[in-house]
């Protein structure tokens, strides 16, 4: 109960030290391309009618509602409401889309169309054109569209150099950040080979403004159905508001909403909430039927959906290009698996059971054949003795064991457990590889994995060496008087991850996710889109090493 009221002491605190700010938000638009066409969203300002957006984008209101669905009355837009905006209008066939593309620019204080045309490397003729009627100097916070020659957009890779002194200008206003908690705010290289999508075409780096707030929800099962704390949502709560702390004393203001799935009629509840709709990031730890519904409601109101834990949500991903699964996939565990190099000569096996899951199979197969060319491919058999594995192993190489499960989760331990003993009693140099449920078997005593030089991946690795890592546990005792498990660490990185990604690239960060990396503490986010009709799947994870040579656990 301590740790509940040191909770709710916390949550009481940003309640009533004003984490609301009166700050407005400017409108903060993007896009993303469907097919042959690409669609803007646009923001609704206060009294702002179907009509005037039209006319600013050249179409007709009937145009807007054929794309907008959700819309029954152009009479009762709302401000702050996100709607689409085809791009099909006339001023797109003077530029056709084989050698140019369009972005949406929000227009900041002091900006010229001279500047703006530099900054992206195009012509002011070229920006008149497309926007009728535009000043030498637009207003403040109105959106422009911005032509731009498609072997030109490059601008995050070569930025302009007056664009470098005003984003450094707008840093030096903000406090300064405290260097045991800071993270990389730069761009990463990852390139996921089964990435279908690179669109980098909108992904233009955002600059917060200080006052401007940032907006982002948690659901998470607080208290049981007979009123005791759910332990795993309360500690996600925890790293979270640590992490949303971080980030106000790094200069950002931050609206952060609480909602307690717990509750009898919890989700309906949440839903119908207000606060919810002016997210612009939800996080939620629900059960897959409530966050079916939380993913329509994402895709209907133009919020992103953030599914942190391991409850599958991959199905939601498809066609849904709101929903981010943090879990990471199968493909991306196998290629962490099949990755490693090696500086001797290697043998790889794949061990199978006996009645293998067939797509689990067909992807093992896969994988090794693609890093590997050929391989041996055995079934395992519980009567196998050790002297039938000997004759299978290569001697004058190292064996690469690769274990695939079975697809009833629980008969796993007995068949892991079963090969580990077998394998302990070879003298072949060998190294087996599996999943991260390995580390919670309970069956095996973990000498033989040193022994087998086992490696097995993991969704999250905590370096308690880390000086970030040791920080956070200390002001995690010192808030709530107690150790942080991995929940409290996972609420931590997915906040802070996502505020750090808002700060960067504003809340249609959807262009730019996949190029942003942030050092966290437990967590690797590397987020792509297999589809450009699909939400977001990490391919980042870690693997760890039983070595038996210096009888240590490590991380590669």
């Amino acid at each position: 109960m301590k740790l509940l009221y040191n909770c709710l002491y916390i949550v009481t605190i940003f309640l009533l030290s004003g984490h609301v700010s009166p700050a407005q938000t400017l409108p903060n638009s993007g896009g993303y391309r469907s097919g042959t066409l690409y669609y803007y969203f646009h923001v609704i300002r206060k009294d702002e009618t179907l009509s005037q957006i039209a006319r600013i984008y050249n179409l007709s209101v009937s145009e807007i509602l054929e794309v907008n669905t959700t819309i029954s009355n152009p009479e009762l837009i709302v401000e702050g409401q996100k709607i689409k905006v085809p791009n099909y209008s006339y001023f797109i066939d003077n530029y056709p889309h084989s050698q140019w593309n369009f972005i949406l620019y929000r227009v900041r204080q002091g900006d010229k169309l001279k500047g703006i045309a530099k900054e992206f490397r195009t012509d002011v003729d070229d920006i008149r054109n497309v926007n009728p009627g535009i000043e030498n100097k637009p207003a403040t916070g109105s959106e422009i569209r911005i032509p731009v020659k498609k072997q030109n957009v490059t601008v995050q890779e070569k930025p302009d150099r007056e664009k470098e002194d005003r984003n450094k200008k707008e840093q030096d206003k903000q406090p300064a950040t405290n260097p045991a908690l800071t993270f990389n705010w730069g761009n990463g290289k990852s390139n996921p080979e089964e990435t279908a999508v690179q669109n980098k075409i909108n992904c233009i780096e955002y600059v917060y403004k200080p006052g401007t707030v940032l907006k982002i929800s948690l659901i998470a099962p607080l208290r049981k159905g007979d009123g005791t704390v759910d332990i795993s949502g309360i500690s996600f709560l925890s790293g979270a508001l640590i992490a949303v702390n971080e980030m106000k004393n790094n200069g950002l203001t931050i609206k952060f909403n609480t909602f307690d799935l717990g509750n009898s009629n919890g989700i309906d509840r949440i839903l119908r909430s207000p606060e919810l709709k002016e997210s612009s990031v939800i996080i939620a730890q629900a059960p897959v039927g409530d966050l079916a519904r939380l993913a329509a409601y994402a895709a209907e109101n133009r919020i992103h959906l953030v599914v942190p834990h391991e409850n599958s949500a991959r199905s939601l991903v498809e066609n849904n290009p709101y929903v981010i699964q943090l879990y990471p996939s199968d493909n991306a565990v196998l290629r962490k698996l099949t990755g490693k190099q090696y500086s001797e000569d290697v043998f790889p096996i794949l061990i199978k059971p006996e009645k293998p899951d067939s797509l689990i199979l067909a992807n093992y197969r896969a994988a090794l054949k693609k890093r590997f060319g050929t391989f041996r491919e055995q079934t395992h058999k519980m009567s196998l003795r050790d002297l039938e594995y000997k004759s299978i192993l290569e001697q004058n190489k190292l064996n690469l064991i690769f274990v695939c499960p079975i697809a009833e989760s629980s008969k796993n331990e007995p068949f892991v457990s079963d090969i580990i003993d077998k394998l302990n009693l070879v003298k072949n140099r060998l190294s087996v590889y599996g999943r991260d449920e390995w580390q919670n078997f309970e069956l095996i005593n973990k000498s033989l994995y040193f022994n087998t030089n086992v490696h097995i991946t993991q969704s999250m690795f905590v370096d308690y060496n880390n000086d970030a890592t040791k920080l956070f546990v200390q002001l995690y005792r010192k808030a709530y008087n107690s150790e942080p498990g991995k929940h409290a660490f996972l609420g931590h990185d997915v906040t802070y991850y996502f505020l750090a990604a808002l700060r960067k690239y504003g809340s249609e960060f959807q262009d730019c996710i996949s190029e942003f990396d942030s050092a966290l503490l437990q967590s690797r986010y590397k987020l792509v889109r297999n589809n450009i009709n699909d939400g977001f799947i990490n391919e980042g994870c870690f693997l760890l090493e039983y070595d038996r040579d210096n009888i240590e656990i490590r991380k590669e």
